[in-house]
């Protein structure tokens, strides 16, 4: 297996969306770890200015079409695995997932949207063990740190367990344009809050069970209303819950509701450097005993892309069963999240 500080390997990685703005850091980290890289999407001038840029302008270039699968399953073939890197998986994310899966290659990617993980899970389990991969999908800054810390924390108290996780900016600026796309691609479901776990389903509509969460380093609590992490789909899978909820800043809620895809369109593509964060998962046991779990970044779109890299370089280890998995089902959390340390990415618990 490589790891973060290897600088050889055999393995072979495709990136679908290698010329967005975390595409870039992809193929840089790729290009770090000497993993050749293979970039597929649909302009080849696009995609050649990307591997120049990211220092490996003679890494392979295939043209393939979203809408077109066996394009993309030819595309795919030869690598040991595929990262997808989209906006809006809920419209795009099942075309790259699909054609992966038919090249026998182990998949991952990006995606934050609830709707489209449970997809992944309902629709693609069977066809993915079938194939004989692995398919991992919501690995970033904020899906995995939760998953992987749901699954630690919970572990140290009496279960069933409930949860709380969300996410927290650190430094103020904006977004890119595709995390803005994502959002109003499903942006009713962001604004009601999509689905918690309670008692053993997934359920939508009611308020934040824990409407207040005083985050690192501060005195006072913050406001917080629902939100769909989706955590909230895969920490059930591996550990004894009871309740999990996302739940994010109130103010950014009301942010949500002037959205529109003229705004959207607007907005610059590039997001501000350094949007430096934490993801706090708290953990409730049944002795009113509480875990708290952080892993605090430098940059959530660049930890996003390392973390994608990291999945992927293990996946093809064949460690891994087959099928579609939750984070915490395919590695080591601990392992993984130390592996992270070489970037500035660290995690803490804290019993209380």
């Amino acid at each position: 297996m490589t790891t973060a500080n290897s600088t050889e390997s055999t393995t072979t990685i495709a990136v679908y969306g290698a010329t967005g703005v975390t595409g870039a850091s992809l193929l840089t980290e790729l290009n770090r770890r000497g993993i050749a890289s293979i970039l597929v999407g649909r302009n080849a001038d696009r995609m050649r200015a990307a591997a120049a840029a990211a220092g490996t302008p003679a890494a392979e270039v295939r043209v393939a079409d979203l809408g077109d699968h066996d394009a993309l399953v030819t595309a795919f073939t030869g690598a040991d695995a595929v990262i997808s890197s989209l906006p809006a998986y809920v419209e795009h994310g099942e075309a790259v997932l699909a054609a992966a899966i038919d090249a026998g290659a182990h998949y991952t990617d990006m995606s934050g949207e609830q709707l489209f993980l449970k997809r992944v899970f309902d629709d693609y389990a069977d066809r993915a063990e079938a194939a004989g991969v692995t398919v991992v999908p919501g690995i970033t800054n904020s899906n995995l740190p939760g998953d992987l810390l749901g699954h630690l924390i919970s572990r140290r108290l009496t279960g069933p367990v409930e949860i709380a996780m969300s996410l927290v900016g650190t430094k103020e600026g904006n977004g890119s344009k595709g995390s803005a796309r994502t959002l109003l691609a499903g942006l009713d479901w962001f604004r009601t809050g999509g689905w918690h776990f309670e008692d053993g389903e997934l359920r939508t509509g009611g308020n934040a069970r824990r409407p207040e969460m005083t985050f690192p380093g501060a005195t006072e609590p913050t406001s917080v209303s629902k939100f769909p992490q989706p955590p909230v789909l895969t920490i059930p899978r591996h550990s004894d819950v009871s309740y999990v909820e996302g739940v994010l800043e109130t103010a950014f809620h009301s942010q949500l509701g002037g959205l529109s895809a003229e705004i959207v369109e607007s907005l610059p593509d590039e997001p501000t450097p350094g949007l430096s964060y934490d993801f706090v998962v708290d953990a409730f046991g049944a002795d009113g005993r509480m875990v708290r779990g952080v892993v605090s970044g430098r940059d959530a779109y660049v930890d996003s892309a390392l973390m994608a890299v990291e999945a992927a370089v293990r996946l093809t280890d064949g460690a891994a069963e087959s099928g579609a998995l939750a984070a915490a089902e395919a590695f080591d959390a601990e392992g993984f999240l130390d592996a992270l340390a070489p970037f500035g990415i660290t995690w803490t618990v804290d019993e209380r």
